[in-house]
């Protein structure tokens, strides 16, 4: 049995303006380094078999933080382009209520197969996710694993770990920054979503940050 702990990077000052990020390297912004910092003294105590990242710098920002809190490492990180944001194309740069009504038109239709100029469509986010999970399930099928990325890509690894139909991708609530999702996986292949864009860490008042009341517990049963 393990535990795959998917944890979306931290905030970047474009997600504060609503600003369509896909592969565009944003870096994180000081609330998003402080989220960071806090998520990597809840996982602190977990001892991973690997640690994955997206080679966007947003989640490499994010998976450095973490990864210098623990308390079980040192980690290499492994960063692997198959595990960032879909592409937007020409969108990426504009807030959502600067996109054009036509593109909003499709993407309200949940149309898998529709791609952006210049961008990708979820369907091909979905197929490279998906050799990633597969790739993962073979190398580290006893071991837990943290991988940080992106929100509509763990939407789809969520998919395609879970064995879902691919249009279940729309049925998944979005991702808090900087939380914590935990997919459990049985030896006996079954496959369970634990945990779903939990941030519970995130709301720790300030001047308790220090004090070491950080539970990771439930992610840990």
């Amino acid at each position: 049995m393990n535990n795959w702990y998917l944890v979306r990077h931290g905030e970047t000052q474009w997600n504060a303006e609503r600003r369509v990020q896909g592969h565009t390297d944003v870096p994180l912004h000081d609330v998003g380094r402080e989220q960071a910092a806090l998520t990597g003294r809840r996982l602190a105590d977990i001892r991973f078999g690997a640690v994955y990242s997206s080679d966007l710098i947003r989640a490499r920002e994010t998976a450095e933080i973490i990864v210098a809190a623990s308390n079980t490492g040192p980690y290499e990180i492994v960063f692997d382009e198959r595990l960032r944001e879909v592409s937007f194309g020409k969108l990426e740069g504009k807030t959502w209520t600067e996109m054009d009504d036509e593109i909003r038109a499709v993407q309200n239709e949940r149309n898998l197969d529709f791609a952006p100029p210049g961008g990708e469509s979820y369907r091909r986010m979905l197929d490279r996710l998906g050799e990633f999970a597969e790739m993962v399930r073979e190398r580290h099928a006893h071991d837990d694993v943290l991988v940080v990325g992106h929100g509509a890509a763990f939407r789809a690894l969520a998919v395609r770990m879970l064995g879902l139909p691919d249009e279940t991708f729309w049925s998944l609530s979005g991702l808090r920054s900087a939380s914590v999702s935990r997919v459990r996986r049985r030896d006996d292949g079954r496959t369970a979503l634990f945990a779903w864009s939990d941030a519970g860490h995130l709301d720790v008042p300030p001047a308790e940050r220090g004090a070491g009341i950080l539970s990771h517990a439930h992610l840990t049963q």
